[in-house]
Protein backbone atom coordinates (compact mmCIF):
# COMPACT_ATOMS: atom_id res chain seq x y z
CA UNK A 1 0.00 0.00 0.00
CA UNK A 2 2.55 2.29 0.78
CA UNK A 3 4.64 1.69 -2.51
CA UNK A 4 0.98 2.86 -4.39
CA UNK A 5 0.94 5.94 -2.33
CA UNK A 6 4.22 6.56 -3.02
CA UNK A 7 3.87 6.22 -6.72
CA UNK A 8 0.72 8.20 -6.94
CA UNK A 9 2.41 11.04 -5.14
CA UNK A 10 5.53 11.09 -7.46
CA UNK A 11 3.28 10.91 -10.62
CA UNK A 12 1.31 13.81 -9.46
CA UNK A 13 4.55 15.99 -8.64
CA UNK A 14 6.18 14.98 -11.36
CA UNK A 15 3.05 16.89 -13.58
CA UNK A 16 2.52 19.67 -10.64
CA UNK A 17 5.82 21.67 -11.70
CA UNK A 18 6.42 25.16 -10.24
CA UNK A 19 5.21 26.79 -12.85
CA UNK A 20 1.96 26.17 -12.40
CA UNK A 21 2.07 27.86 -8.53
CA UNK A 22 0.18 31.32 -9.27
CA UNK A 23 -0.84 34.71 -6.85
CA UNK A 24 -4.09 35.94 -8.00
CA UNK A 25 -4.93 39.44 -7.88
CA UNK A 26 -8.60 41.19 -7.78
CA UNK A 27 -8.88 44.92 -9.55
CA UNK A 28 -12.30 46.44 -9.21
CA UNK A 29 -12.94 48.93 -11.73
CA UNK A 30 -13.54 52.75 -9.78
CA UNK A 31 -16.56 54.62 -11.06
CA UNK A 32 -13.94 57.48 -12.04
CA UNK A 33 -12.70 55.23 -15.22
CA UNK A 34 -12.96 56.94 -18.41
CA UNK A 35 -13.78 54.86 -21.60
CA UNK A 36 -14.78 56.64 -24.63
CA UNK A 37 -16.07 56.19 -28.57
CA UNK A 38 -14.38 58.69 -31.00
CA UNK A 39 -14.84 59.43 -34.56
CA UNK A 40 -15.24 61.99 -37.30
CA UNK A 41 -18.09 63.09 -39.65
CA UNK A 42 -16.72 65.12 -43.14
CA UNK A 43 -17.01 67.91 -41.38
CA UNK A 44 -15.60 67.63 -37.49
CA UNK A 45 -14.28 65.03 -34.92
CA UNK A 46 -16.81 63.67 -32.09
CA UNK A 47 -16.56 61.93 -29.38
CA UNK A 48 -18.82 59.64 -27.12
CA UNK A 49 -17.90 59.41 -23.18
CA UNK A 50 -19.48 56.93 -21.13
CA UNK A 51 -21.15 59.04 -17.88
CA UNK A 52 -22.61 57.58 -14.50
CA UNK A 53 -20.30 54.36 -14.76
CA UNK A 54 -21.48 52.50 -11.06
CA UNK A 55 -18.00 50.70 -11.29
CA UNK A 56 -17.51 47.32 -9.99
CA UNK A 57 -16.68 45.44 -12.93
CA UNK A 58 -13.31 43.23 -12.18
CA UNK A 59 -10.08 42.14 -13.87
CA UNK A 60 -8.09 38.90 -12.57
CA UNK A 61 -4.35 39.31 -12.94
CA UNK A 62 -2.58 35.87 -12.60
CA UNK A 63 1.40 36.00 -12.03
CA UNK A 64 3.30 33.62 -12.41
CA UNK A 65 7.03 33.60 -10.39
CA UNK A 66 8.66 31.22 -12.05
CA UNK A 67 7.40 32.28 -15.67
CA UNK A 68 8.01 36.10 -14.53
CA UNK A 69 4.79 36.44 -16.02
CA UNK A 70 0.82 37.61 -15.34
CA UNK A 71 -2.15 37.35 -17.00
CA UNK A 72 -4.78 39.45 -17.18
CA UNK A 73 -8.96 38.77 -17.83
CA UNK A 74 -11.92 40.22 -16.90
CA UNK A 75 -14.85 42.37 -18.52
CA UNK A 76 -16.70 45.66 -18.41
CA UNK A 77 -20.07 46.04 -19.23
CA UNK A 78 -21.38 49.87 -19.69
CA UNK A 79 -24.76 50.69 -20.35
CA UNK A 80 -25.42 52.28 -23.92
CA UNK A 81 -27.86 54.88 -22.95
CA UNK A 82 -24.77 56.78 -20.49
CA UNK A 83 -22.92 57.61 -23.28
CA UNK A 84 -23.00 61.73 -23.80
CA UNK A 85 -21.50 62.52 -27.23
CA UNK A 86 -21.78 66.49 -25.85
CA UNK A 87 -24.30 67.22 -28.73
CA UNK A 88 -27.82 66.10 -28.61
CA UNK A 89 -28.44 65.36 -32.00
CA UNK A 90 -25.39 63.12 -32.46
CA UNK A 91 -25.97 61.38 -29.15
CA UNK A 92 -29.46 60.27 -29.99
CA UNK A 93 -27.94 59.26 -33.02
CA UNK A 94 -25.31 57.03 -31.49
CA UNK A 95 -27.86 55.50 -29.69
CA UNK A 96 -29.85 54.81 -32.53
CA UNK A 97 -27.13 53.23 -34.31
CA UNK A 98 -26.13 51.23 -31.57
CA UNK A 99 -29.73 49.96 -31.22
CA UNK A 100 -30.32 51.24 -27.61
CA UNK A 101 -33.72 49.74 -27.09
CA UNK A 102 -32.68 45.91 -28.07
CA UNK A 103 -29.27 46.11 -27.26
CA UNK A 104 -29.19 48.21 -24.09
CA UNK A 105 -25.08 47.67 -23.10
CA UNK A 106 -22.12 47.60 -24.76
CA UNK A 107 -19.46 45.05 -23.65
CA UNK A 108 -15.06 45.12 -23.26
CA UNK A 109 -13.73 41.81 -22.30
CA UNK A 110 -10.04 41.51 -21.91
CA UNK A 111 -8.76 38.04 -23.24
CA UNK A 112 -5.30 36.69 -21.56
CA UNK A 113 -3.14 40.06 -22.01
CA UNK A 114 0.24 39.61 -21.27
CA UNK A 115 3.15 41.56 -19.98
CA UNK A 116 5.16 42.41 -23.25
CA UNK A 117 7.95 44.36 -21.38
CA UNK A 118 8.08 46.71 -18.96
CA UNK A 119 10.41 50.14 -17.54
CA UNK A 120 10.60 51.16 -14.25
CA UNK A 121 7.02 53.11 -14.47
CA UNK A 122 5.18 50.78 -16.76
CA UNK A 123 4.04 47.49 -18.05
CA UNK A 124 3.53 47.38 -21.30
CA UNK A 125 0.55 44.50 -21.98
CA UNK A 126 -0.53 42.74 -25.17
CA UNK A 127 -3.56 40.50 -25.94
CA UNK A 128 -6.77 40.31 -27.19
CA UNK A 129 -10.23 42.15 -26.48
CA UNK A 130 -13.86 41.11 -27.26
CA UNK A 131 -15.78 43.64 -27.97
CA UNK A 132 -19.74 43.49 -28.43
CA UNK A 133 -21.98 46.42 -30.22
CA UNK A 134 -25.67 45.74 -30.80
CA UNK A 135 -25.34 42.53 -30.13
CA UNK A 136 -22.27 41.34 -32.25
CA UNK A 137 -19.43 40.49 -30.40
CA UNK A 138 -15.58 40.97 -32.39
CA UNK A 139 -11.91 39.89 -30.78
CA UNK A 140 -9.39 41.95 -31.77
CA UNK A 141 -5.67 42.00 -31.27
CA UNK A 142 -4.58 44.79 -28.69
CA UNK A 143 -1.90 46.67 -26.61
CA UNK A 144 -2.56 48.28 -23.14
CA UNK A 145 -0.40 50.01 -20.89
CA UNK A 146 -0.63 49.16 -16.97
CA UNK A 147 0.43 51.85 -14.10
CA UNK A 148 1.12 51.18 -10.72
CA UNK A 149 0.53 53.91 -8.28
CA UNK A 150 0.36 53.85 -4.51
CA UNK A 151 -2.27 52.85 -1.71
CA UNK A 152 -3.38 49.74 -4.18
CA UNK A 153 -4.01 51.69 -7.00
CA UNK A 154 -3.21 51.00 -10.81
CA UNK A 155 -4.21 52.55 -14.35
CA UNK A 156 -4.86 50.18 -17.24
CA UNK A 157 -4.95 52.52 -20.63
CA UNK A 158 -5.52 51.48 -24.00
CA UNK A 159 -7.40 52.14 -27.32
CA UNK A 160 -8.62 50.43 -30.40
CA UNK A 161 -9.90 51.31 -34.01
CA UNK A 162 -12.28 49.19 -35.29
CA UNK A 163 -15.42 50.23 -37.38
CA UNK A 164 -19.48 50.31 -37.52
CA UNK A 165 -19.49 47.80 -40.28
CA UNK A 166 -17.43 45.36 -38.23
CA UNK A 167 -20.61 45.03 -36.43
CA UNK A 168 -22.95 44.87 -39.15
CA UNK A 169 -24.04 48.75 -38.17
CA UNK A 170 -24.40 51.70 -40.91
CA UNK A 171 -22.67 54.85 -40.08
CA UNK A 172 -25.31 57.50 -39.21
CA UNK A 173 -26.31 60.09 -42.28
CA UNK A 174 -27.95 63.65 -41.49
CA UNK A 175 -29.59 66.39 -42.89
CA UNK A 176 -30.29 64.72 -46.60
CA UNK A 177 -26.67 63.26 -46.42
CA UNK A 178 -24.83 66.82 -46.01
CA UNK A 179 -23.25 65.27 -42.58
CA UNK A 180 -21.93 61.68 -43.11
CA UNK A 181 -20.24 59.73 -40.20
CA UNK A 182 -17.16 57.89 -41.09
CA UNK A 183 -17.19 54.34 -40.75
CA UNK A 184 -13.89 53.95 -38.79
CA UNK A 185 -14.09 54.64 -34.88
CA UNK A 186 -11.84 54.16 -31.95
CA UNK A 187 -12.37 52.85 -28.13
CA UNK A 188 -10.28 54.50 -25.88
CA UNK A 189 -10.69 53.40 -22.16
CA UNK A 190 -8.43 54.83 -18.90
CA UNK A 191 -9.75 51.88 -16.18
CA UNK A 192 -8.82 53.14 -12.55
CA UNK A 193 -8.14 49.97 -10.79
CA UNK A 194 -7.99 49.50 -6.89
CA UNK A 195 -6.98 45.65 -5.51
CA UNK A 196 -9.22 43.96 -4.00
CA UNK A 197 -8.12 42.18 -0.75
Amino acid sequence: MKIVLLALLTYFSFFYTKSELSEVKIWRIASDSVIEIAGSTNISSFRCESNLYQGGDVLKETYFPDLHISKWSGEIILKTVNFDCFNAIMTKDFRETLQIEDHPTISVRFINLIKESETINQENLRGEVEITLAGVSKIYPISCVFLAKNGGKALLAGERKLTFTDFKLDPPVKFLGTIKVRDSIEVNFALVLEEHS
